[in-house]
């Protein structure tokens, strides 16, 4: 592990809860004013891959050799997460194309698919990744995951050894992840209240497929990750699930990549990265909450 250069947060948002809160919502609420005219001058496209559809959000730099950065947001992120569009707006400044992953039933996908998305997902998503560096033949091309998303990043790292990949505070545990969040009654209600309006989308887009009614009722991330395992995947149980995309151990081994975290991580705990092999190169800052530095 080796540190990069040393992130002060702002007067009296030193601890990583509150660092972690308002770099979501300070954009949310105070909304940057290049903010609508690099979302407008993006490309939607609906690419099928591994016969399903998945949206990105592209945004051309000027120069036709520029290189290609490609973005995943988190778990429930999209296109249009603060954090997404901070980066992809900064690459884009300095004449980058900018590609946007939207995950599929993440934003507003959730009527393109039957099938719902788990996180053990990856080929569509490799499949994705290849296609768009194929729309880019010649130029460099990088790839960016953020939590969840650093998580794909660093399986599509695997599948693809030759793109370079920066993985910011991945997930790379996922049963410690949910327990961190477990731990924090507003993380976890965060997280329960955007899951259920992911199924609300679901049923209205294909209410001959799903009812559900009865797992609105259910209101802790446990009640709802056995109800999603049982009912909508082929998994067994919560450990068969969390081992599909648990990049510890050797699930890593051979591949390179880089990851940047903070210390302080409220929601991806810093220890799990020293169970990585020395072929990922980690930055670990002190401070920086989740994400927000």
């Amino acid at each position: 592990t080796r540190f990069a250069t040393p992130f002060v947060p702002p007067l009296g948002l030193a601890g990583p809860n509150a660092q972690t809160i308002v770099s979501s919502m300070g954009r949310k609420l105070i909304k940057p004013r290049w903010r609508q005219a690099f979302q407008s001058a993006a490309e939607e496209l609906t690419i099928e891959v591994c016969g399903v559809k998945l949206v990105v959000h592209l945004n051309r730099a000027s120069t036709a050799s520029a290189p290609l950065i490609m973005i995943i947001p988190g778990w429930l992120g999209d296109a249009s997460s603060t954090y997404v569009l901070s980066g992809a707006h900064t690459f884009h400044r300095h004449n980058f194309n900018v590609a946007r992953i939207v995950l599929r039933d993440h934003g507003d996908t959730a009527h393109l698919n039957p099938g719902l998305f788990h996180s053990a997902m990856i080929d569509e998503v490799v499949a994705l990744v290849a296609q768009l560096r194929a729309m880019f033949p010649g130029v460099q091309a990088g790839l960016i995951g953020h939590s969840m998303g650093g998580n794909f990043a660093l399986r599509v790292a695997r599948a693809l050894p030759d793109l370079p990949t920066l993985a910011v505070c991945p997930a790379v545990s996922p049963q410690d992840t949910v327990q961190a969040i477990l731990r924090s009654p507003i993380y976890e209600r965060y997280f329960v209240t955007k899951w259920r309006k992911l199924w609300r989308r679901k049923e209205a887009a294909y209410p001959e497929l799903y009812d559900f009614s009865s797992v609105m009722r259910l209101s802790s991330m446990l009640s709802l990750t056995d109800y999603f395992i049982r009912e909508q995947t082929d998994f067994d149980n919560a450990a068969d699930y969390y081992a599909a995309y648990n990049l510890t151990g050797d699930g890593l081994q051979g591949v390179h990549a880089h990851i940047l975290a903070s210390a302080d991580d409220p929601i991806i705990p810093a220890a799990m990265y020293r169970q990585l092999p020395d072929t990922i190169s980690v930055d670990l800052i002190d401070q920086g909450g989740h994400g927000a530095f």
